[in-house]
């Protein structure tokens, strides 16, 4: 059996914290919300896994890979940010007539899939609602629920059944099961600061904090430490809660309630903490007082009024980790793209005069055009031939491959309107900019630049050497890809 699961929330609920994480990344109790639902996937005995996502990919991908870590085999679709479901599916090409399970990867629930799964296969022709603690749970099996996957398209609607279908013209019933345990959607700052306070203090049904357990001055409650955590007397705290691996926390700190730290962060002395939730990589300065709040690198905010700071005093509170700013992209080239390019930056110079003669025929007037290269943080001006194949026409600008400063496939370094969204710093910060890809061969430069986001998005997936060559050569036989060409053109 398969599940495709939906990470592709934008989380602008959680403003501005969704500037650092998806809801799917966001941690509760030092472990990704989509962990969860693959765990809970692993017990159910479903091993092949599709994650559709859209923004922070990269980061999901990193996380997850390819899903050994669970035991499960784990493919990813790209989608836009809340794409309704009834568009991602067929795309999927699926077999209308497999059970399928469709799940939200973006929220937080007890595990109950299995049971879910179960309960359904019974009602395989009905559309089974399940709840958890009265709320929609996000979670359907096809093909019982195909004419009702609006109810899975975020906000998630508190569904009811008995739903009359206008494209079906007859009335289908759904069958309501109610799960047992918890459940959190994440669509606010105080919803996702509770979910982290009921599993610090062991409350969510059917999940435990990682790490080693020790116990301190709050009856019953104790604190679960992951490895390489330094911190005072936890007994003398009347405390509870979780602190992530490698983090300090300086012994002269005062815990009070419930405490959730997470990877990498460092905590003075003197500070005071209360019923708070500090996330990774974060620094909290000495003497501060940190309480009912949650603390994100450079961001204070406060679960209650929903409110927020953003403070750039380093002393205070800051990113904990040592990294450079708005970086471009790694521009690392290999010997091999090197010395391709300069095979091909000499073909070019042989074939010229005949470049020359095409450009002046189809274009008289403007038999070169000259385009920005945004390299380095810098523009520098180039030019290529005025002619229809683009991977000929850029034959020029290898000069700019085999001197090292872009690599021959990659990203688009000519367009900063898209190299300045937050979605392609995210998608391609370990990735090289480069001569070739789809915007530079074969997409129209009319399209629409979500479409284009989304294209090159797709293409930075493929890391096969063939593939790309595959692309210039479809480059020499097709025209421009149009504003309503599908996505995918470019696999």
């Amino acid at each position: 059996m398969q599940a495709i699961i939906f990470a592709n929330r934008n989380g602008n609920e959680l403003s501005p914290l969704h500037e650092y994480y998806c809801p799917a990344l966001l941690p509760v109790g030092n472990k990704a919300v989509i962990e969860f639902t693959l765990e809970d996937l692993a017990e159910a005995h479903i091993d092949r896994v599709k994650i559709v996502i859209s923004s922070h990919s990269a980061a999901i991908e990193k996380l997850v890979g390819n899903g050994q870590k669970w035991g499960l085999e784990v493919e990813y679709f790209l989608s836009r940010e809340q794409e309704d479901v009834s568009k991602i599916l067929p795309r999927l090409a699926l077999n209308k007539d497999e059970a399928i399970l469709l799940a939200r990867a973006d929220m937080l629930r007890s595990p109950c899939i299995k049971s879910f799964v179960q309960f359904s296969k019974q009602m395989s022709h009905s559309y089974v609602l399940a709840k958890i603690a009265n709320q929609n749970s996000g979670l359907m099996l096809l093909p019982g629920a195909s004419h009702f996957t609006e109810d899975l398209n975020w906000p998630l609607a508190n569904c009811q059944g008995g739903v009359q279908r206008a494209d079906q013209g007859t009335e289908q019933q759904s069958v309501t099961q109610i799960l047992h345990g918890d459940c959190f959607l994440l669509d606010s700052l105080e919803n996702y600061m509770s979910a982290n306070q009921a599993l610090a203090s062991a409350k969510l049904t059917g999940a435990t904090p990682k790490g080693r357990y020790f116990s301190s001055a709050a009856p019953v409650k104790g604190f679960y430490l992951a490895a390489k955590t330094k911190s005072g007397q936890l007994r003398m705290h009347n405390a509870w809660g979780v602190i992530g691996k490698n983090s300090w926390i300086d012994e002269s700190v005062d815990m009070q309630q419930s405490i959730i730290v997470g990877k990498n962060c460092l905590i003075e002395k003197a500070c005071s903490l209360k019923n708070c939730l500090i996330l990774d990589n974060t620094y909290i300065g000495q003497g501060l007082n940190v309480s009912n709040a949650i603390v994100c690198k450079d961001l204070l905010l406060m679960p209650e009024s929903g409110g927020h700071l953003r403070l750039t005093d380093p002393s205070i509170i800051a990113d904990n980790r040592q990294q450079a700013k708005n970086q471009q992209p790694s521009q690392s080239v290999s010997l091999l793209d090197k010395t391709q390019a300069l095979i091909l930056f000499f073909v070019g110079l042989i074939v010229a005069p005949l470049l020359m003669m095409i450009s002046l025929t189809t274009h008289p007037r403007r038999p070169f055009v000259t385009e920005t290269l945004f390299i380095k943080g810098g523009q520098k001006s180039t030019w290529r031939w005025n002619i229809s194949q683009q991977f000929i026409a850029r034959l020029p600008q290898l000069y700019w491959v085999f001197t090292g400063r872009i690599a021959l496939f990659g990203a688009t370094p000519f367009e900063q309107k898209i190299q300045n969204t937050k979605q392609f710093k995210q998608i391609t910060l370990a990735s090289s900019l480069g001569l070739y890809g789809p915007l530079q061969l074969f997409i129209d430069a009319a399209a629409p630049i979500e479409e284009r986001q989304l294209i090159e998005a797709e293409y930075l997936s493929v890391n096969q050497r063939c593939r790309y060559w595959s692309l210039v050569r479809k480059s020499l036989v097709s025209k421009p890809v149009k504003n309503n060409a599908p996505v995918n053109a470019v696999k």
